[in-house]
């Protein structure tokens, strides 16, 4: 049987978007050498080359059979007669926390929902109903149904491209979706330094719980300082629990280190911030492209610079945002040496969500 090759910390991205797309076996997912998983495909799932496995290959192993396949089979019997498209069809955990969306028709069975899944999910230990999103923090709205061990906390640790993090979705925004997007940023700001010939300093203003920095501060040489913040108060306690982690592990000297709790709109008035940065990840996607003006004053204005960020976009108006990008550049004093915009997929009928990148220069 086919089986794709992933690490251990995408498991439950790709076993969601195989089992959306109809490509999940029932058999079970495959513990593989070297830290990866391999995620047990249908003989009718797309081939090897195909772009939606991103890259990821494919190995063939003989199945391994499992109990029951799905939650819905530790419902008890009465509900287990009910129709199966009235329960939930997806879910999303981070760390031992997992989160379902529950519509109203079964909302008077959530209790008997949140035990099946404890009960055939053994590395989960709290199963929240999730009432989407909700303020200028993007944070989830949760409620706790049951919990393993009595224990009714949603802060949790997760482990991405091999580094330990602190995360709580109920106190600060965090996708794992994003992860290669940050693998990307690595590879993106190894190329700069290079360019440079010497360390940077990154600067990433709306940095969240940290999830860009451990592969950057894992990386030697590659950083000579950072600045990190984040406007929401409980998501900067996690970002500072967790550089206290990562930098302990980094071992060099990092001159400016810095995580700050503020609107980094600000950061263009404080010197300790403004023009020392050598690179600028701007993740703000509803808003990032309104928030520039304010934020490439960060950047150090002589020589090159890189930026990079992420952005919702009307995808019609994809030409016209790379047009946009030139004209803010350039209305700071600088030269874009290079654009680049790169939808990375979907996020409505006619929005995407884009990664862009620019090379900008000052005299």
């Amino acid at each position: 049987m086919r089986h794709l090759r992933v690490p251990s910390d995408q498991t439950q991205v790709w076993l969601h978007r195989c089992r959306q797309e109809g490509w999940l076996s029932k058999a079970s997912v495959l513990q593989l050498d070297e830290g990866m998983r391999g995620i047990p495909l249908q003989d009718h799932a797309p081939e090897e080359e195909d772009g939606v496995w991103q890259g990821h290959v494919m190995v063939h192993r003989e199945p391994k059979q499992q109990g029951p396949s799905h939650w819905t089979d530790q419902l008890p019997p009465a509900l287990r007669a009910l129709p199966f498209n009235i329960w939930p069809s997806a879910y999303e955990i981070q760390g031992d926390v997992l989160m379902v969306k529950l519509e109203a028709n079964v909302t008077e069975h959530q209790h008997a929902i949140a035990q099946a899944m404890l009960d055939q999910l053994p590395n989960v230990r709290i199963v929240c109903a999730d009432n989407g999103v909700s303020g200028d923090f993007r944070v989830r709205e949760l409620t706790p149904l049951v919990s393993r061990d009595g224990n009714l906390s949603t802060r949790t640790r997760i482990k991405e491209h091999g580094a330990m993090m602190w995360v709580d979705p109920s106190e600060a925004y965090f996708s794992a979706r994003l992860s290669t997007q940050r693998q990307e940023s690595l590879e993106r700001l190894q190329s700069f330094r290079q360019r440079l010939g010497r360390g940077l300093v990154v600067a990433d203003p709306y940095a969240g719980v940290g999830p860009s920095l451990p592969l950057l501060l894992s990386e030697p040489d590659l950083l000579s300082g950072y600045l990190a913040g984040d406007l929401n108060p409980k998501a900067v306690d996690l970002l500072r629990l967790n550089v206290e982690i990562w930098s302990a592990k980094h071992g060099g000297e990092l001159n400016p280190a810095l995580q700050v709790c503020d609107d980094a709109r600000a950061w263009q008035h404080d010197p300790m911030r403004s023009g020392i940065a050598d690179a600028l990840l701007v993740n703000l996607p509803h808003d990032s492209l309104a928030h520039l003006p304010d934020l490439l004053p960060i950047l150090n204005q002589s020589g090159e610079r890189l930026l990079r960020g992420w952005a919702i976009v009307e995808r019609a108006s994809l030409p016209q945002t790379k047009e946009d990008l030139i004209a803010i550049a350039e209305g700071a004093g600088a030269t874009a040496q290079s654009v680049e915009v790169e939808e990375i997929k979907g996020f409505s009928t006619t929005r995407c969500f884009i990664a862009f990148n620019l090379i900008l220069a000052w005299e």
